[in-house]
This record gives C-alpha cells, structure tokens and sequence, in this order.
C-alpha cells in the first residue's frame, strides 16, 4: 500500500527534523509572502500606485513605510488598495502591522498584551520607557517554543520574524547583487548622483573608495532616516546593504545565527575577538582571497565579500573584477568555495542540505540557482523509498 507522507514530510527528512506547525488567529495572506512579480496585475497596480510599494520593498518584507501602519492609519485610498491586493482589516493588523500601531490599552482590550508580554514586552517598554526585550534581537530559530507561539498569535512566523528575502538573485552570493555600487562615480547617472549627494552625503571620493564613508559602518536600519530613504531610492536595502556594504560588521555577536554564525567562525572570530578590540584579530583578516582555505572563501562569500573587496585593492570598475570570483552570477560556482559548510544550516534561507560544493545550475523555471548535491539526491531517494514501498 502507498505511504500518505506528506510534502512537509518528506522536507522534514531533508533537514532531519520535523517542522513545527504555525496556527494563526486570522487567514494567512499566502499572497503577500509571493515574489512582486507572482502577483497579478490588478494586485501590482494597487500595491505601486496606492500603497507606495516597489518589486523591492514588496519582496524585502517589513520594508515598505506602509507596512508600518495599522488598518486605521491608512488612508481611505491605501484601504481601497489594500483590499484590491487582497487584504482585510483583519488580515493587515495581524501580518502586515501585528498590532504595532496599537497603545498598550488596546492591546490589553483585544487580548494581545498578554501575548506580547510572553515575548518579554512590557507596558513601559511598549510605551519607549524601557529597554525592548531580547527576543526583539533573536531570528526565529533561536525563539523558545513558548515564544513562537506568542509570535504566532501576532501572526509571525519564521518568514516575516525574519524579514526575509524575495528578491530574485541568480548569483550564489546570499542576496542579489548591487552591480551599481561597483560603478565607479562617474559612470553614475546624474539622478543617481544627486540622491548620493543629496540624501546620503556621499562625494565622489568618498564612493569609489569603498567603506570609507561612515554610512557605510552602519546596518541598513540604523541609518538616518533620510539617507535609508536615499538608499533605497539607489536600490539598497536591508539585506543587501547590510551584507554588501556593511558585511555584518555593525551586528552584535548575539545578532549571529545559523550559516552567519558558521561563517565568521569558519574566518576565526570569536564572541571575544568580536566584541573587544584589545584581541588580536583572526589570522584570516590578514590573508589575501588567494591564500583563503576553500572553506574561509565560503564563509567570506556568506558576508558578500569577494577578491576585490576582500583585498582592499583600490576601487576596482567591474571590468577589473576576475572570471573567478564570486560577481560571475551566469558562472559556475569556482571551486575554490566550499559552501558544504553550510549544509546542515543552509545557506542564507536555503534548506538545510541543498547546499554543497557541486556546481550551480541554473533553472529557467526560478528566479534562483540550485545545487547538484549527493545530500538532496540522497533525500529524493529516500523519499522514493517511503512513497512507494
């Protein structure tokens, strides 16, 4: 007889771990955790021309300033819009604001305080008199199952807690790549160049010599507002500043989880290293891309680094950069970088045992690349072996 594994079954053995289940209060908006371009075109009209959202601030969840307002702060036109992508007021304050726009007494009124509360809040924290809880820095995974279940009667789950990622990226970097931040000052457009200058206080010095200017040192949320504003006017955002521009190096050691966590290890780094300057650095902080073990270019890969940045050559045009390094998206992955160091965390929101050091191919039918790995044709076997003993 036919076994009736299911699907997440079948995933669970991949990861060797069965995956809890999320319960919401309200009916899940399936659609909002789609990519922009999955959407149809009465919804992308609404969400572009009524709630102000772009491809990228609709794939980079908790992105978009609308997403920061509550049902009843939005005007009669972005409710018209919301509802034409396809939310209710119901399912907007749950997975879209999750009861931020709310004072505490209502959320002591509609019963969600208390939920708040299991997540370390508190009335004077809520209200900017206290410090915010720990759970505020922690990715889903490192949640106890206590809070994971307070987080889903907000309506987050591991996708949105995490702010995760939808942009397409066809590289085997962990975000798409920003190919403008490699152009040299001027081969910017004049627009470009004014909001760089205007909003972001760049000169031209301060662009093409990379990590200079002191925008660069922070994380992507922790700009100004004006210069985040400018950032994602050049086509920033979090994830791909943070990784890009600012490698991580503005993050707390607590901040490193799962592959982030495999990867400044793999380089050297310790909590102690990382946090007190009086250490001495890793050895691999002084080694040239060349002399990385193929494991050390993977964890630098994981940070977004490759040979030009990593070597701190001075500012390098892309038809500087090397055939082998890791700015070739159409190419093979080198196999010099040995992503298998990612194979039981996954590499940056890939499943845990599809990453190895085989070659990318790439899948016409994706916005991503796939790997070749003996790890996923083991699973599909074994999946084989339990559909159809």
């Amino acid at each position: 007889m036919p076994s009736t594994l299911s699907t997440a079954i079948i995933a669970a053995l991949a990861t060797g771990t069965l995956a809890r289940e999320d319960v919401f209060p309200v009916t899940k908006p399936d659609f909002r955790y789609q990519e922009f371009s999955k959407l149809n075109r009465v919804q992308q009209k609404a969400a572009t021309d009524q709630l102000d959202y772009t491809a990228v601030t609709w794939n980079a969840l908790g992105l978009a300033d609308v997403e920061r307002k509550g049902w009843d702060y939005l005007t009669t036109d972005q409710q018209i819009g919301a509802t034409q992508v396809g939310f209710t007021k119901e399912s907007w304050d749950c997975f879209i604001d999750h009861y931020s726009s709310a004072y505490w007494a209502e959320l002591v009124g509609n019963n969600k305080a208390s939920q708040y509360m299991r997540l370390g809040w508190s009335q004077q924290s809520w209200e900017g008199e206290g410090a915010h809880p720990t759970t505020e820095g922690k990715w889903w995974d490192q949640l106890s199952e206590d809070e994971k279940k307070a987080a889903n009667s907000l309506c987050f789950f591991k996708k949105n807690w995490n702010s995760e990622d939808m942009n397409p990226n066809d590289s085997y970097f962990p975000f798409k790549f920003p190919e403008f931040r490699y152009q040299p000052w001027n081969e910017l457009s004049l627009s470009m160049q004014n909001t760089a200058i205007g909003m972001m206080n760049y000169t031209e010095d301060l662009w093409n010599d990379l990590g200079t200017h002191v925008a660069e040192k922070n994380t992507f949320l922790n700009l100004d507002s004006v210069t985040r504003e400018g950032a994602m006017e050049l086509g920033f955002y979090t994830h791909n500043w943070d990784c890009f521009i600012n490698h991580y190096q503005a993050y707390y050691w607590s901040s490193f989880h799962s592959d982030l966590l495999v990867a400044v290890e793999t380089l050297g780094w310790s909590e102690a290293s990382w946090t007190n300057d009086m250490q001495s650095p890793p050895l691999s902080e002084s080694k040239y891309w060349a002399d990385l073990s193929p494991e050390e270019k993977a964890a630098a890969t994981r940070l977004c680094y490759f040979e030009e940045t990593w070597d701190t050559n001075e500012y390098p045009t892309l038809e500087d950069f090397d055939i082998s390094t890791a700015v070739t998206p159409d190419g093979p992955l080198p196999q010099d970088i040995n992503l298998n160091i990612y194979e039981t965390t996954g590499y940056a929101g890939r499943s845990p045992g599809m990453v190895a050091a085989g070659q990318y191919i790439y899948n016409t039918n994706a916005s991503y690349r796939t790997v070749v790995s003996s790890t996923v044709l083991g699973v599909v076997a074994l999946a084989g072996a339990f559909l159809f003993a």
